[in-house]
């Protein structure tokens, strides 16, 4: 097949334009293009308000692999290729493992692969182990989904925490209340990325995000979606505990095999597999706060003047951006939810985090991201620690709670430069969208440290984060308005811990498979989801053996 690289239509033409403008690149006639398919579209503003997609395509012709070689020669254009389309092919298990069939061999419970961990590792793990009849058994610490968006909406609604059942904790894991963003920079020569993309769009979500650079699915779209998951998992044998906290007991589970899908948020579990021997690593991470603009400004950013006709074929404008501050620290955004909402994301009592959430239809007044500031292990005493991140986060996630008993702490922009609390006074045309309960306060203090102590070389955050807010003022025209609203802390951006695992995806502890966000393997939705399938995998190949 050829592959054509920037073939561009004007945002508003009709993808029938696509086979005219392909034959025009390869200088063939139309009717020579038997096959078409989309791989990728991404929004080209450069030359805004004239704005277009740029699409990547894949072109079956009506001539011979050797004809289509010499054409593409011929050209000699370097957006012209031969390639072809990855194709996921799933592990496949023997029919006879240990020497009994595969069905007596899985009816034994302590053969069955065990999961810890419902988010979206987890889930695709537990997927194809499923499809390949090992009927695996979830560990699911949270409630389903159904029961969680009820409890979530106990702690937006009331300040009322369910600690086990939140939105860190249940089915879907940490990304069910989020954007819903599935976009990866994971090279992906399997195809697994294309796999989990065909599998959101069977279970619900809008086909365009096959082929959009920065795909999305939408909080509200990913409730139904996860289910049906869990659905399919179910009927192929596999078993949901929900509302069951996993415990390793090395004495029980010394012959089972673990795939562990904690996510980033089971500071408990890490806790104790740290103590039962399991080996960690600290890692370099980065917190900050959310930060929200208008989104139509943003829009007007990102594309200049369009019509509505333009916009609404482009969507809500969404950025990137990154900035490395004068002491080394990178500042940049993360997780950046158009016509969103800033969340009350907490999971421990007495600590408060926030993140980021839009619902399909990205139709919110403004738009929202982190804004974060790398954090290094020698901040933390991670080289002596392996879990001093976690302690980091928790004793910042203190402060940020006890500045309003709980509620999220709001603070503009201009107010944040002038180290004072924000008053409803403060706001300018910015107003607050956010799910939970939330009020005026001064952020500045998080980030203080007396001299002495072992997280004293933070105290440049806020100068960071200043730096980093007026760097990009430069490239979003805004950006650094006084009336831009602060809100805080964004502490869970990554998983400050790495657990090792060798080639075929073991710990240091035998039949323990670390995998995900939680194990430092991941940072989002698609990236996790293949790792889980990289895992699941690697035990397919490990019952083969037997």
């Amino acid at each position: 097949m050829i592959r054509i690289n920037q073939l561009k239509l004007k945002a508003t033409d009709s993808v029938v334009k696509l086979k005219l403008a392909a034959a025009k690149v390869l200088r063939i006639e139309a009717k020579d293009i038997a096959t078409l398919t989309v791989v990728r579209r991404s929004i080209d503003a450069r030359k805004k308000p004239d704005i277009y997609f740029s699409y990547t395509v894949m072109i079956g012709t009506t001539f011979s692999e050797k004809q289509e070689e010499k054409l593409v020669q011929r050209l000699k254009n370097r957006d012209v290729s031969i390639d072809s389309i990855a194709e996921y092919r799933e592990p496949k298990l023997n029919d006879v493992i240990a020497g009994v069939s595969r069905r007596e061999f899985f009816k034994e419970e302590k053969n069955r692969p065990v999961v810890v961990g419902f988010g979206p590792a987890g889930m695709f793990a537990a997927l194809l182990l499923a499809r390949a009849g090992m009927h695996p058994i979830v560990f699911e610490r949270g409630a389903d989904v159904d029961q969680r968006i009820r409890d979530v909406q106990d702690l937006w609604e009331q300040g009322k925490l369910h600690t086990e059942s939140n939105p860190q904790f249940g089915e879907g894991g940490a990304g069910t209340f989020s954007d819903g963003k599935i976009n990866t920079l994971v090279k992906d020569k399997d195809g697994r990325s294309s796999f989990v993309l065909n599998l959101f769009v069977g279970y619900g979500a809008d086909s365009s995000i096959i082929i959009d650079a920065k795909p999305h699915v939408g909080t509200d779209r990913l409730v139904d979606i996860v289910k049906n998951i869990r659905r399919e998992i179910e009927a192929l044998g596999g078993e949901i505990r929900f509302n069951t906290k996993f415990t390793y007991d090395k004495e029980r589970d010394k012959d089972r095999k673990i795939v562990l899908a904690i996510g980033h948020s089971a500071r408990d579990t890490y806790e104790e597999l740290y103590e039962a021997g399991l080996e960690m690593q600290a890692k370099d991470f980065a917190m900050g706060f959310r930060v929200q603009h208008d989104q139509a400004m943003i829009n007007c950013d990102l594309y200049g003047e369009v019509d509505e006709e333009t916009l609404k074929a482009l969507g809500q404008g969404a950025y990137k951006v990154t900035h490395t501050a004068g002491n080394g620290r990178g500042v940049y955004s993360f997780c950046m939810c158009p016509g969103g909402y800033v969340v009350n994301s907490s999971s421990e009592e007495g600590k408060l985090c926030v993140n980021g959430m839009s619902y399909h239809a990205r139709d919110g007044k403004n738009a929202n991201a982190a804004i974060i500031v790398s954090v290094r292990k020698s901040d933390y005493d991670g080289e002596l620690d392996p879990l001093g991140g976690i302690k980091l986060q928790r004793e910042l996630e203190k402060r940020a709670y006890g500045l309003l008993d709980g509620k999220v702490p709001v603070q503009t922009y201009g107010d944040f430069k002038k180290n004072k609390i924000s008053t409803e006074e403060s706001l300018g045309e910015v107003k607050p969208e956010i799910k939970g309960q939330y009020g005026f306060s001064k952020l500045n203090d998080i980030f203080r440290f007396e001299e002495g102590s072992k997280y004293a070389s933070l105290n440049d955050f806020n100068d960071t984060f200043i730096e980093g807010m007026e760097s990009f003022e430069h490239k979003l025209r805004g950006f650094s308005r006084d009336d831009t609203i602060l809100s805080g802390i964004e502490a869970r951006t990554s998983s400050p811990v790495r657990i090792p695992r060798n080639e075929e995806f073991e710990s240091n502890i035998s039949g323990i498979y670390p995998c995900g966000e939680g194990a430092g393997y991941a940072g989002g939705i698609m990236s996790a989801a293949m790792d889980g399938m990289k895992t699941a995998e690697a035990l397919v190949k490990h019952f083969n053996s037997l």
